[in-house]
């Protein structure tokens, strides 16, 4: 990260680390922090015989845990949880170590040389490999009484489902209303990290999750702490007050319950945090995807997030050559701001045409694929090992 470190911090690596985990920890800076007065940390009855955690649960769960995973702030690794599975339950008292609630951030850049903190580096979070395996056996309780609430439209973090899932779906939907279909892509301007503790507890309580799960949820979003490793080099350690702890098992299923109850006038299909909606619009119909748009928008400033106006888009899929059709649709507006009409659009991965052909992306992944092989010959030229080029293909 020469770039950015010869921008910020003359490449000090741990200067650079302090600067990036302020900023990381600053974005939920206008949220409230969770503290104890929240209703759900009030318990007094006794842990029901159901939810007691046999030493014979964790031990399954510890071996599903890869044993070359990455280790978190703590250092313990997988072999040495295995010998200790009879001190891995704190639900009953509703207490974890802090040390559960620390995470190691590594900035991974999208860009080379990266320049913006907020733009062009990607943080991955590292977190103890103990609190994950509680996290497991506390998301299948989780699982058992959120199935069949969660919007039958969102398609992330449910077992069974994918990319390809929510893709084939809409393509589908698509095809079958071209000439009439307009579509929105909404994009969540930093949306793991915006999750307000307080709202999430409360939505998590009306699914009807028993008291003890719930004061550990709470008790596992109290108090986090993060910090930034650059090589050898740490951060100072930072408390964000909101988000869900991104590189944990209940972060990804903790937004899906705090998003679930987006829903707008017309078909919104949800991936985590992408959401596309679409609507079926006559060439002599009013298009009402605004009301919808403004319907979503109304919710993220509710739910204390925020919709991401630069990168959304609105793409009309048409066959029609004359573009008429495109023409009679106003475009949409988020905050009195135009969102941009284009021809593709990027969605979960895959180049989304207006005529839902795959030329463009055909086109995008041929080119990437030229620029990982150009950089692979480069590699083996130079003599180095196969453990590097597989770290470049990570990163790249």
């Amino acid at each position: 990260m020469q770039g950015l470190a010869n921008k910020t911090t003359d490449g000090d690596c741990g200067l650079l680390a302090n600067t990036m985990n302020d900023f990381f920890v600053s974005v939920s800076d206008h949220l409230p922090r969770l503290n104890k007065s929240h209703k759900v940390f009030d318990v007094n009855e006794e842990l029901p015989d159901q939810y007691v955690i046999s030493v014979c649960t964790t031990f399954k769960a510890l071996e599903s845990v890869k044993a070359n995973k990455a280790t978190g702030p703590d250092n313990i690794p997988a072999w040495v949880l295995r010998n200790y599975a009879n001190v891995l339950n704190s639900l009953r008292e509703g207490v974890l170590p802090m040390e559960w609630k620390m995470a190691n951030v590594i900035p991974l850049p999208k860009t080379s040389p990266p320049v913006s903190i907020e733009k062009d580096i990607r943080p991955i979070s590292l977190t103890p490999i103990a609190a994950k395996v509680f996290e497991s056996i506390i998301m299948k309780w989780v699982d058992e009484t959120i199935e069949g609430e969660i919007d039958a439209k969102q398609f992330g973090g449910i077992s069974g489902t994918s990319t390809t899932d929510v893709l084939v779906e809409l393509v589908h939907m698509w095809y079958k209303a071209t000439d009439k279909l307009n579509s929105y892509i909404l994009d969540f301007s930093k949306a793991f990290d915006l999750i307000n503790h307080h709202l999430l507890l409360d939505k998590l309580q009306s699914y009807g999750l028993p008291a003890h799960i719930l004061r550990w949820m709470a008790t596992f979003l109290l108090d986090r702490t993060q910090r930034v490793k650059i090589g050898n080099e740490y951060s100072h350690s930072g408390h964000p007050n909101g988000g869900v702890p991104q590189g944990t098992l209940s972060g990804p299923k903790c937004f899906l319950v705090y998003i679930n109850d987006l829903r707008t006038n017309v078909p919104l299909y949800k991936y985590v945090d992408d959401s596309t909606l679409f609507e079926i619009c006559d060439r002599n119909d009013v298009s009402v995807i605004q009301e919808s748009v403004d319907i979503a928008a109304r919710w993220t400033e509710q739910n204390d997030m925020k919709i991401n106006s630069e990168k959304s888009k609105e793409i009309i899929i048409s066959f029609a050559q004359d573009g008429n059709f495109r023409s009679t649709i106003p475009n949409i507006k988020i905050d009195g701001r135009d969102i941009a009409q284009v021809c593709h659009a990027k969605l979960l991965g895959v180049t989304i045409s207006q005529d839902l052909t795959w030329n463009k992306h055909v086109d995008n992944i041929v080119k990437k694929a030229g620029k990982r092989l150009y950089m692979l010959y480069q590699l083996k030229r130079a003599g180095i090992t196969r453990k590097i080029w597989s770290v470049y293909m990570l990163v790249w």
